[in-house]
């Protein structure tokens, strides 16, 4: 448990050192530290897992955080080298959204272990609420002039995957207070790409938002780690 709890923090703060630089210019060097701050946390979710067993749902969860790590290097080639901005966009949301689709396949399985009878609402009831969030942040985003251009699609459909997934994972915690941690995670995920999504398409540049927008995220997934170590 420790040496989970060490890596979780070495995480944050090479997060934090890699903000430090980033505000300033993204280089080799900035992105090296990134990197290693993801590695951190998938180092992290291996030793809980070597404490708890290595079961499907860790393992899954662990696929999620190693995508994180490709989206991670994905968005921050898109602004070292803006010439292919498009690109990296769609690889690195894709990357994410895969990662998701991991995060949701280890809920399923967690709850059919708990309550498979609430997946016949659930599931259907969290479509609906992502739907509508995502209305609703595109008319908030219409609001604030932000605009999504040839991505505009890319963007509705990974805000309705990652709205779900956190509509999802509350009911699920609903029944399963331990599950509040990866609830939890998702919150601040989500949070994240809302921040980004200002920096992206609203023209944010504020060092600030580039703080917010990272601590936020590599929070989130040192959370999904925290779950690996507290609740399998």
């Amino acid at each position: 448990m420790v040496g989970s709890i060490i890596f979780i923090i070495l995480s944050m703060l090479l997060c934090v050192s890699f903000c430090v630089l980033r505000a300033e210019k993204a280089t080799g060097f900035s992105l090296t530290l990134k990197i290693l701050s993801s590695l951190a946390f998938i180092f992290a979710g291996i030793l809980a897992m070597q404490i708890n067993g290595f079961s499907t749902i860790g393992i899954l969860i662990l696929i999620g955080l190693v995508c994180g790590l490709a989206g991670d290097i994905l968005l921050d080639l898109k602004i070292m080298y803006p010439q292919y901005n498009n690109a990296y966009f769609y690889s690195g949301t894709a990357s994410f959204a895969v990662g998701h689709v991991f995060y949701f396949t280890a809920t399923l399985l967690y709850i059919l272990k708990i309550n498979s009878s609430m997946l016949a609402w659930a599931i259907p009831v969290a479509l609906v609420l992502a739907g509508l969030a995502t209305l609703a942040i595109m008319l908030v985003s219409k609001k604030m002039n932000m605009e999504f251009g040839s991505v505009k699609w890319a963007v509705v459909s990974y805000s309705i995957i990652l709205t779900f997934m956190f509509f999802f994972t509350v009911f699920v915690a609903i029944y399963s207070p331990i599950f509040w941690i990866f609830a939890g995670g998702m919150l601040i995920f989500l949070l994240s790409d809302l921040v980004l999504s200002m920096q992206y398409f609203g023209g944010r540049g504020e060092k600030i938002f580039i703080y917010i927008n990272h601590i936020l995220y590599y929070l989130a997934q040192n959370m999904f780690v925290l779950f690996l170590l507290l609740g399998l």
